[in-house]
Formats: structure tokens, sequence, C-alpha cells
């Protein structure tokens, strides 16, 4: 792994300046991970379900960002034995998420197998979607996210050219870190709102059966490739 050092910004803060964080900070939320393809699955499940697993992840990050503003996250930068560990713990709980995703996914099909041969047209979105504990959603976003060490070296490589040498961490936490919490989390929720504005549609179980089975897929991917990239990493 290489590491470039970055140098911290000159002079105050512009708006032009904020802007270009906010715009990276926009792209960091749209582009697909494992933050998103928890808040789909568990979109599916309920509109509950779903914020509580984006108000997990959002969390996450914000700690994230904190360490990188005091300097904790400069240890996955320095020691690559830390973050490969990272890695593996969060490929393996990747796994085991789109693991129960795909079972889940078989169910239901199971059910709209049922549905079928019984001959009913459609199921009541609010009775037929998998139930789940309150605070499940929530402390699997934390998971996911806080085992994805990329998270920390994000906050870990931006900091630096975008906080004043005259601010303290302070300024990088709540304001530059705020920032992407903010834009993450409301770009998770569009998702999940977007999801259960499609109730109807996705009270359909096979519908909702592929996506689960699509979304499984995915983390499972996702876990591989982690699970390999630590491996590897800490066999060399």
């Amino acid at each position: 792994m290489c590491h470039h050092p970055v140098q911290a910004q000159d002079g105050p803060v512009t708006l032009s300046t904020y802007f270009a964080f906010l715009g990276v900070a926009v792209i960091l939320a749209v582009t697909p991970g494992p933050d998103t393809l928890l808040s789909l699955r568990y979109a599916l499940v309920s509109r509950r379900a779903g914020a509580l697993a984006a108000a997990g992840s959002s969390v996450a990050m914000f700690v994230w960002a904190a360490l990188a503003a005091l300097g904790l996250a400069a240890l996955f930068e320095a020691s690559d034995i830390a973050y490969y560990v990272v890695s593996l713990l969060g490929g393996c709980y990747l796994l085991v998420l789109g693991a129960r995703t795909c079972l889940t996914a078989r169910g239901r099909f199971r059910n709209a197998a049922v549905i079928t041969a019984a001959g009913l047209q459609r199921a009541t979105p609010a009775k037929k979607r998998t139930t789940t504990t309150p605070l499940t959603p929530f402390f699997a976003g934390i998971a996911t996210c806080m085992t994805n060490p990329k998270v920390g070296l994000f906050f870990l490589a931006l900091f630096p050219q975008f906080t004043p040498t005259a601010m303290g961490p302070v300024f990088a936490i709540a304001v530059l870190g705020g920032t992407v919490v903010v834009t993450v989390y409301a770009y998770l929720i569009g998702i999940v709102m977007m999801v259960d504005a499609a109730n109807r549609w996705l009270s359909n179980p096979r519908v909702t059966g592929w996506i689960e089975l699509v979304s499984g897929l995915t983390l499972l991917g996702l876990g591989i490739y982690m699970v390999i990239a630590g491996t590897v990493g800490l066999a060399l």
C-alpha cells in the first residue's frame, strides 16, 4: 500500500472551497457501497428499518471523521496490518449479511409460490414484509461502516486538504465531517423513501425476492473481495 502525504490548506475557508468539499461528499454519497445496499435491504422490511440502517451508517461515518481528525485513523495509513485486519473483519461481516439476505430472498420466493398456488393477487405491504427487531438495522449500519477502513482513509486524505492550518480537529469533525454525514444520510434516506413510495409494487414477494437476492449476492461479492484483500495483504 502506497501512502502519499498531504499538505494542510493555507488561508481561511472560502465558500468555493466548501462547495468543492461538498461536491466530494456528494460523490461519496451516490457511489454504491455496502451502506447503500444495507439501507436498501432494510427499506424492503419497512421505512423505519431503512431509516435506522441509514442512521447507523451515518453515526459510524461521524465516528470515522472524528478518528481521522484526531489522527487515530492514521494507524491504517501507517500500518498495513491494521488496515488488512479490519478489512478482513469487514469482509466476514458482509459475508454474513449477504448470506442472510439471500436466505431472506429464498423465503420471499417460497411465499410468492404459496400466494400463486392459493390464487391470491396481492399481499398487504405492511403485513407481508419481514419483521425485524427495532435496533438491528441501526447496529447493522454501524457495524458495516465501522468495519470498512476505506471510510477512515477517505477522511484522512481529505481533511488536510480542506482544513485550514489555523483550524483544529473540531473544525474538521464538526464542519467537514458533519457535511459528509448529512449528505450521505440525506442520500440514504432518499433511497429509503423511494423504496417506501414503491410500497404497492414491492408488495409482490417475487419482486422483493429478486431485489433481496441481487443485494445479497452483491454483499457476498464485496465480502469475498474484502476477505481476499485482507488475507492476501496479511500474507505478504
